[in-house]
């Protein structure tokens, strides 16, 4: 790290960050004293109505597929020593191996794109960690989401690669949330409303044997740990309440 990058505050890269449990993230890295980076793919809204004005966050928009290495040039310039990289963005879509083209998309966006930007972001960093967000529901087979859950457990993988590859500098690690939302309306494969997707998430507390669904401050919690304990790399840790026992 260069002297002008070490009179510059501390901060985090977050992918996909403007809303759900990525703003949750943001907002738990900011209590952790970082400046924070939010990127976002089309509309920076929550976000942007909550930081306006807040010097410590910053917005880029990008298409991530077009160049990570360009993408991270970009982040790099702003005022802040990136000491940390949250890759949050995801595709969740139904679709199987039978089209596998649409598997190379979600691939692309869940499991290479991580892959690139830990490339691009170990560059010039002494010392820094990596968070993947994978899920916690992704073993048990499903036709439905095939192509998602193995887009995931190769996530999963590559986090332990990673975290082989970049000791000790750089520490790479993973959460794999449960049920911690509901699945956002213009995910849903079917019309369900709002109120229905709300009382379809709270029946799943029947199916997780700690009785109860999760919330976003599970997560905030969790990346507070691995942004504190400097002696753990290459872990995924399920924020699932036991669902993936």
């Amino acid at each position: 790290m260069n002297t002008n990058q070490c009179q510059h505050p501390k901060a985090v890269l977050i992918t996909g960050a403007a809303d759900r449990i990525g703003l949750e993230m943001a907002k738990e890295c900011l209590d952790c004293g970082y400046h924070v980076v939010i990127h976002y793919r089309t509309s920076a809204e929550p976000a942007k109505s909550i930081f306006t004005g807040d010097g410590r966050v910053a917005f880029i928009q990008a298409d991530l597929t077009e160049s990570t290495q360009k993408f991270m040039n970009d982040v790099k310039k702003l005022p802040f020593a990136l000491e940390g990289l949250i890759n949050n963005a995801s595709i969740f879509q139904t679709g199987n191996m039978s089209n596998p083209d649409h598997f190379l998309d979600i691939l692309t966006i869940n499991t290479l794109i991580p892959i690139r930007l830990a490339a691009e972001f170990v560059k010039g960093i002494d010392k820094g960690w990596i968070i993947n967000i994978t899920d916690a529901r992704v073993r048990p087979m499903n036709k439905k989401y095939q192509s998602y859950r193995t887009s995931k457990i190769f996530l999963d993988e590559i986090t332990r690669q990673l975290a082989f590859l970049y000791a000790p500098s750089i520490r790479v690690n993973a959460i794999a949330p449960g049920a911690v939302l509901p699945v956002r309306h213009d995910a849903a494969e079917n019309s369900t409303s709002g109120d229905g997707q709300k009382r379809q998430f709270d029946e799943l507390a029947e199916l997780i044997p700690m009785g109860k669904t999760g919330d976003p401050a599970h997560i905030r919690q969790t990346v507070k740990f691995l942004i504190e304990n400097d002696y753990i790399t290459g872990a995924v840790i399920p924020v699932d309440g036991g669902w993936g026992i």
